[in-house]
Order: C-alpha cells, then structure tokens, then sequence
C-alpha cells in the first residue's frame, strides 16, 4: 500500500537532515516541519493528489538552493512535469519575460506584475521558504512558482495590462529538450569594429555534439581574432563533452591534472548512504570488464570500511588530459549566467584556476553562475513504488569549510546587469564582441 503524503515528506526530510551532504550548512533552509504541517493539513482535506504533491515537494527542495537534490515520480504516477511555457527575470519589483516557448500569448517584453492577485514579493512571502533561489533579484528563478500559479496580471509591450489564467504545458523530455549547439562568424568585433568573431554556443555537453560542430568549423575557429564560447544555458551533460573548447582555454600547453591539483572532498557516510553506494558499485560491478573490477573492488571495500563514520575526507583527480594552446593572439570569452550549473559550471570553474595559475586566457562575461559545484555523487532512494529522493552525499573542501559556491555561484571578470532591454536584445553578447 502507498504511504501517506505526510509520510512520505517526513521520510524525505529524514534523509536531508542525516544522509544529506549539504550538512549542517543548508540546516538553516530546511524548512521542514512548516510543510509537514501544510501537508498534512491538505491531506486530511482531501485537497492533495500526486500532482500537488510533487509541487510542494519541489519546492520544499528548492529552498535549498541546491539543484542536485530532486524529487521525482515514477511512471506509476498519472502526474506528468508541466511547465508555464515561458521564462522570466526579475527586475525591480516585476518579472519580465524573456523568452515565450509554448504559450504563444505572451511574448518578450511583456510583465507579470502580480502572481494570484499579489506583488512579487508579497507572493514570495505567503510561500514556504523561498523557492526562488535565494533573496537576490538577479538570481532568481521564478519558473516553476509561475507555474503554480491560477492566474497572473500581465502589462504587455504596449502598455495594456490583461489577466491571464495560467497555462501548464508538458515539460520536454531529457532528450526532446536538448538544444544543438551552434557555430556563427561574426564580423566586425572587438573595440574598434576590426576584429572577426566566433560565436560558439554549446547549449549542453550531453554528447559529442559541441566537438563534432567545433570540427565542422574548424577553420573558422582557428581564424578568428575572438572566440565567445556561450554556456549560459548549460545545465545538463559530463564535463569530458566539453574538453575540445577546452583547447581554446590556455596560453601554453597545460595539463587538467595538474592544473587542478588534489582536491580533497567529504563524502559522508552514513549506514543508508553507504547502502546505497554498496548498490551503485555492485551495478557497475556487472557492466566492468576485467580490467575494471579491480577499481569497483576496491571502492566496495572502501564503502564497506566507511559505513556509519560520517563524513571521511577523500581524494579526487581530474583526469590526466594534456591541452594545446589556443592559437597566438586570439582572445577567448566565456559567457556565462546564473543558469549555468553542472558541466557548464565546471567549465567556468576550469577557466579560473587556469587565469589564477598563468596559463589561462578566458576573460567570462554575465553573472555569476548557479553555485552548483559543491556537492556530488548522487543517490536515489525509494519511498515508496511511486516516488524517490535524489541527493548528494559528498561534498567539496570548500563547501565543508563554507567557502562553497552555493547560493553565489562563480563570479564573472565582466559583469553585465540584467535589465528589460536584455528581453529583447543580447546584450552580454553585445559586451563580449566588443570587450577589450
């Protein structure tokens, strides 16, 4: 028999506050007991159902500010992830839109100025915890709340304001939702408008599509007096898609390994997540060739060492991979936003500790990225046949030592503010074409 909603959280709040990587740091967002209440209150009202569910489970997570941690339905659940169908950002005290997908009545420039009736801010307050990723205006992610939402009071373009019920469309699946990168020259760049310019938008690292446009292009590339390298979007893939823009990261020959040093991190080891590792490891176990077993033997036997001590300091290495350097007296830019996180973040990550070491030629524009770098190696855990948890168990040095990059993210050299103009113009790729 499925559990009840409120069990279901209780458990979920369990493992986020002793199995949860992101411990004690993240303890002050955890705003568990307020929606244990609200849950159960709404269960015993008969006004919860899967749908609604997964909603406030979201949110609940979204607090954190963490984008590794996620609750997700098991295809035994009718509910299916929705989205409002456009984007918005936050400037001053209304939202703008900056990008209308599915629902063709709104459109760039537009403005939601109330959320069910209220201001931003007074809407934002009426919520558990914040589920917009933190109190700054320019960070902030109000997708998935607008999506929630009944009905919101638009002032379009020309100044006409409209009440618009709110529209759920289904969310793209993994693959359907991924862009293809995309190579453009672009022709007087730079200060003085002499310069030639590549555009390289990367849009995700899921797959080799980045090195197999990089190659089509290759002598555009190698020509150009200005590489942009646009990661703004990039959230999804493995950081080993990303190594052939990589090759326009350095003044000289470098190599990752060394580059990046020993980088120590915490991974915590409780008897649940030791359970779950020992599971992980035994399914690779099953998909390694002779040569590997060795390895996931070992790390078996480490995990089984481990259990139940808590957090154990550990080792890691980047991989031993050897880069080129960029052509002579070309310039490479980064554009980067708070959207960028995982592989993309990575990236940006790269690109500071090459300019910090002297070997690096990266310049990044935009804002500062997601702040999603400090915890890794996740697990899932079942709640039940309906739902699971998805949620790190190790963590970064500096994550440990609260220097982490959660909830500020990667600071850019070239900040660009975000203002409504940008709905409607590409004004960080404005800067960086002409960025001296």
């Amino acid at each position: 028999m499925p559990e009840s909603y409120e069990t279901i959280l209780r458990t979920v709040a369990q493992v986020i506050r002793e199995d949860y990587a992101g411990q004690p740091e993240c303890a002050q967002r955890d705003n568990a007991q307020r929606w244990i209440e609200a849950v159960a209150a709404a269960e015993a009202a008969g006004t919860l159902d899967d749908e609604s569910f997964v909603r406030c489970m979201s949110q609940y997570l979204a607090a954190f500010q963490d984008p590794s941690l996620s609750f997700e339905a098991s295809s035994k659940v009718a509910c299916k992830p929705t989205t409002c169908g456009f984007s918005v950002r936050r400037y001053g005290d209304e939202l703008y839109v900056v990008e209308a997908r599915e629902d063709a009545r709104l459109a760039p420039g537009d403005v939601v100025v109330r959320l069910d009736g209220l201001a931003p801010d007074d809407y934002l307050a009426q919520l558990i915890g914040n589920p917009v990723n933190g109190d700054d205006p320019e960070r902030q992610l109000w997708d998935d709340v607008l999506a929630s939402c009944s009905q919101l009071l638009v002032r379009h373009a020309n100044g006409d304001e409209e009440t618009v019920p709110v529209e759920r469309f289904p969310k793209p699946g993994f693959a359907e939702g991924l862009q293809p990168p995309s190579v453009e020259v672009r022709e007087g760049a730079g200060p003085n408008g002499d310069e030639r310019a590549v555009v390289i938008a990367a849009h995700h690292f899921a797959d080799a599509s980045v090195l197999q446009v990089m190659q089509r292009h290759f002598e555009d590339i190698q020509r150009a007096d200005r590489v942009i390298i646009d990661v703004r979007d990039v959230e999804e893939g493995m950081i080993g898609n990303a190594f052939g823009l990589m090759a326009l990261f350095f003044n000289r020959e470098t190599n990752l390994k060394d580059l990046m040093g020993q980088e120590i991190v915490y991974a915590r080891y409780t008897q649940l997540n030791a359970r779950m590792r020992a599971m992980q490891l035994a399914r690779l176990m099953d998909m390694s060739d002779a040569s590997g077993k060795g390895w996931v033997q070992a790390e078996i036997e480490h995990v089984a060492a481990c259990a139940g001590k808590g957090f154990v300091m550990e080792a890691e290495f980047e991989e031993d991979m050897l880069f080129p350097p960029a052509p002579e007296g070309q310039k490479t830019l980064l554009l980067m936003d708070v959207r960028t996180s995982g592989p993309g973040e990575r990236l940006v990550c790269f690109a500071k500790h090459a300019a910090s070491a002297g070997c690096g030629k990266v310049s990044t524009v935009g804002r500062a990225t997601r702040g999603s770098l400090d915890y890794a190696n996740l697990l899932s855990v079942a709640l039940d046949e309906r739902f699971s948890l998805v949620y790190p168990m190790a963590k970064t040095e500096a994550a440990h030592e609260g220097r982490g990059t959660l909830g500020r993210g990667i600071a850019p050299d070239v900040h660009v503010p975000f203002t409504p103009a940008e709905c409607t113009q590409d004004l960080v790729l404005r800067a960086a074409l002409v960025e001296s």
